[in-house]
């Protein structure tokens, strides 16, 4: 909060001084005019604006509401099949959605006009009977007691001299009251909205929301962001969002409770409609039709059909099929706790072709089961939406061999499909902020996108759930205010953060200091920081080891198959949290600080090689083990090697050729093996296509996303119910970009000032390409194969250098633009450089 009110006075005094500087200037009449732009709204005066909304509930009870079916069962139950108690069915509504309006008219020239609006749960605006700007599921979820955004829009070219603003409102997150429990909404949907307006006289006018609005239901007769969307054709409203509209009829709005006093305009980027996805068949079902979109992914369908009046088109989407293919298997997609399936329902109005889209809710998905259609439908009538937040693309990766790239491409449609507004668990089933998945897949999503916002908006929830939840009954560790939630957002929190997921407090930070430069985050959740430390530190036990935690989450075959301790990987956590604090500190010029972490992290590097590691194997019992001792920085100096050696032969010997790892020790798995010259062991974990492997999934499974856990799936059977879209298990990712391409960030030098350049030539592969576009520009990494030679071309942006490091090549065997340079680890400046290496190790 300090830090937002630095922001907010900085941009003022910009501001004042951009105006007076500018008005300064007599030559120049249109500069002045933006200078006052600038000066009237760099802050926004909500004193007289009132939470407005419209509890009134005039829906068809056959639409408001659905049935729920509970089923909670045990977590080694890999099937949803209900039992008669399951079966026993609840019904319930969802909020009503909400039209309000107000209509007004200027008549002076303007010079500018602005609307800062704040729409709970999700809100859409309209000027004049146009829906203002492309945003989509707008604002981001908070934790709507804590914290709630508002959202600028300019709307000076579209203002005119009558005019009607009209919001419509629905449940998002904000009145989820069906999935899960009734329990985690905040209440029924509302607004609050400023509109100002510039003249060219220089005078101002405030139009805000009140009593003078207008509300009226919405056509949305159901909308909830889990569970899908009913929209009722024959009840729009023509023009209901332009002046000329008659609005006698519509009552006036209740005033509301504000949800909070904190509300804080939307730094994140927006949700957006990224791209279309074409589908690719459709057949006919036990009941309507079947459409495969050939991908799963995250958003809506859009539908263009024509019908008669009253026709109800019902879509149910999932991931998966039942194994006859006639009918969809919506187990995965979270049933068991949302109580239903994906839905939305669309009631035509029999006016020709009608095209449709939701508004407020979004899906994950690749097959749709349509029913209602009067004939067979054609492909041509359904269009796929990816929707995600709105974070640039800034990484891309291809190589020579297609399986790679697919599972580059597996990847990133993973991470894309849960970035929505904060990076969920899955976006189906919980689409919750778990911080474990926010720690493992932080570095493999920003060499991919841009998500410095993204980081800072994560930081600042975890910050409104310190102290909120009960502590874990698994751990040795009581209550206490400093510590985060496992969940960062909302209210489905899951307890107290475990002393793994709760490394994300310390990591997401950090690693948003390292990929973007980014200050501001580490200063600002500096005391978070030092906080969930102390209290770490007050619990850790006398030995230096922190017993708790979830542990090596999901690896193939279930947690059941863990072969890793908690304490483990909790203490590494632990570990890789105090050397982050230390080189925080650093930066913050604390450095009596930063001597303390330093002095405790050389402690818990004693105690965890004390208690794990075995000196005459050089193992730390497990590939997880090993893999995320030598990531950590925890082996001893001088065994590294002898400890990758290890854990190629756990690979290969111990479990035949194939990977164990949960989610801890699957994000450096590849980047281990490459630095320690077992490249052939990870060409060989990237070829394979029998259980368990990557291959298993794309080659025999024809998965497009990662799912929450590999098993050995029987292809004539139905696919367990664990979510088939989860980001945590692309943290591997990051070896495609920081060992094949090898562009790696140096920590002394954030934000790619420096880097390193440290690619593994891998074997099998004839060439590689990697770029990543860093805050001083853009990186690029591409080698290819000739004969003997390896030749390496790379891009290093203006003010920065690169430091190449090529250990497992001797000096005589590189050349650096045609000379050779004596070194196989040397520095080049800015600019386009070519390396040739000798290709014989």
């Amino acid at each position: 909060m300090r830090l937002f009110k630095k922001y907010i006075y900085l941009i003022a005094c910009f501001g004042t001084l951009y105006f007076l500087f500018s008005s300064c200037s007599q030559s120049n009449k249109k500069e002045s005019e933006i200078a006052l732009h600038v000066n009237v709204f760099t802050s926004i005066n909500w004193d007289s604006a009132k939470w407005i909304g419209y509890t009134k509930d005039q829906r068809p009870e056959k639409w408001a509401a659905r049935d729920l079916v509970r089923n909670q069962p045990p977590m080694n139950i890999n099937t949803w099949e209900p039992t008669e108690e399951d079966l026993k069915v609840t019904r319930r509504k969802t909020h009503p959605s909400v039209l309000l309006r107000k209509s007004f008219s200027i008549t002076k020239e303007v010079t500018s006009a602005e609307v800062a609006i704040c729409g709970l749960g999700l809100y859409e605006l309209y000027l004049n009977g146009k829906k203002v700007g492309d945003r989509v599921l707008d604002p981001a979820q908070t934790s709507y007691d804590k914290r709630a955004f508002y959202v600028r829009h300019d709307i000076t070219e579209a203002i005119s001299k009558n005019n009607s603003v009209g919001v419509m409102l629905g449940n998002g997150f904000y009145g989820q009251n069906m999935a899960f429990w009734p329990g985690l909404a905040y209440g029924n949907p509302r607004a609050i909205l400023v509109l100002n307006i510039l003249y060219k006289d220089g005078t101002k006018e405030q139009i805000v929301t009140d009593e003078s609005w207008k509300a009226h239901s919405s056509p949305i007769l159901f909308d909830n962001i889990y569970l899908g969307e009913t929209y009722d054709a024959r009840a729009e409203l023509s023009d209901w969002s332009t002046f000329k509209f008659d609005d006698t009829s519509w009552e006036t709005p209740e005033i509301m409770k504000a949800p909070t006093q904190n509300l804080l305009e939307q730094d994140l980027e927006p949700m957006r409609k990224i791209r279309t996805v074409t589908p690719i068949a459709t057949w006919k079902a036990e009941k309507g039709w079947i459409l495969d979109m050939g991908q799963n992914m995250t958003g809506w369908l859009a539908i263009s059909v024509k019908e008669k009046e009253g026709t109800v088109v019902k879509m149910r989407f999932a991931e998966h099929l039942m194994p006859d293919k006639q009918n969809i298997d919506p187990a995965s997609t979270g049933i068991h706790v949302t109580g239903n399936t994906q839905t939305d329902v669309y009631i035509c109005k029999g006016d020709g072709i009608e095209t449709w889209e939701p508004r407020f809710t979004y899906h994950a998905f690749r097959y749709v089961q349509i029913e209602g259609l009067s004939k067979t439908p054609d492909l041509s009538q359904f269009t796929g939406w990816l929707v995600r937040t709105d974070a640039e693309r800034i990484g891309t990766f291809k190589c020579s061999d297609p399986l790679i790239n697919k599972f580059y491409d597996v990847s990133m449609w993973t991470i894309e499909d849960n970035i929505q507004g904060l990076l969920s668990d899955c976006p189906h089933r919980e689409r919750c902020a778990w911080m474990g998945d926010a720690y493992v897949v932080a570095e493999a999503a920003s060499f991919n996108f841009d998500l410095k916002h993204l980081w800072q908006k994560t930081s600042s929830d975890m910050e409104t759930v310190l102290g909120v939840s009960k502590a874990h009954f698994k751990d040795p560790f009581p209550y206490d205010s400093r510590a985060p939630s496992n969940i960062s957002v909302g209210k489905r929190l899951c307890l107290q953060a475990r002393p793994d997921w709760g490394a994300a407090t310390i990591m997401v930070p950090w690693f948003s200091y390292v990929y973007y430069g980014d200050t501001a985050i580490i200063e600002g959740a500096w005391d978070m920081m030092e906080g969930w430390m102390a209290y770490l530190d007050e619990k850790v036990q006398e030995d230096g080891i922190i017993n708790g935690g979830f542990g090596d989450w999901c690896p193939p075959g279930g947690n059941p198959e863990m072969d890793t301790p908690p304490a483990l990987t909790s203490t590494a956590l632990y570990y890789q949290s105090l050397t982050s604090m230390e080189k925080m500190a650093l930066v913050l010029d604390k450095k009596e600080v930063a001597s303390k972490y330093a002095e405790k992290a050389k402690f818990v590097k004693t105690a965890f090689n004390k208690t794990f590691f075995n000196v005459e194997t050089k193992s730390y019992g497990s590939q997880t083990g090993n893999a995320f001792a030598l990531y950590s920085g925890l082996v001893p100096e001088g065994l590294e090697q002898l400890v990758a050696d290890n854990l190629a032969n756990l690979i290969m010997k111990d479990k035949n050729g194939h990977y164990s790892t949960g989610i801890f020790g699957h994000r450096p798995l590849y980047t281990v093996l490459n630095d320690y010259g077992h490249d052939a062991v990870t060409k060989h974990l990237w070829s394979i296509t029998d259980y368990p492997s990557l291959g298993f999934m794309t080659e025999e499974h024809d998965l497009t996303v990662w799912p929450e856990g590999v098993s050995n799936w029987d292809k004539k059977e139905r696919y367990y119910r664990h979510s088939f879209n989860h980001p945590m298990q692309s943290g591997f990712a990051a070896s495609f970009h920081e060992s094949l391409g090898g562009i790696r960030p140096d920590e002394d030098f954030p934000g790619f000032e420096r880097f390193i350049l440290r690619p593994t030539f891998l074997s099998g592969l004839q060439w590689c390409e990697a770029t990543h576009k860093s805050p001083r520009g853009e990186i690029e990494s591409s080698w290819k194969k000739e004969g003997s030679q390896i030749i390496w071309s790379i891009s290093v942006p203006d003010n920065s250098e690169a430091i190449i490091q090529l250990p497992h090549y001797q000096k005589e065997q590189i050349t650096l633009n045609n000379t050779v340079t004596n070194a196989n680890v040397f520095n080049v400046p800015s600019g386009e450089h070519t390396i040739r290496i000798s290709n014989s190790k």
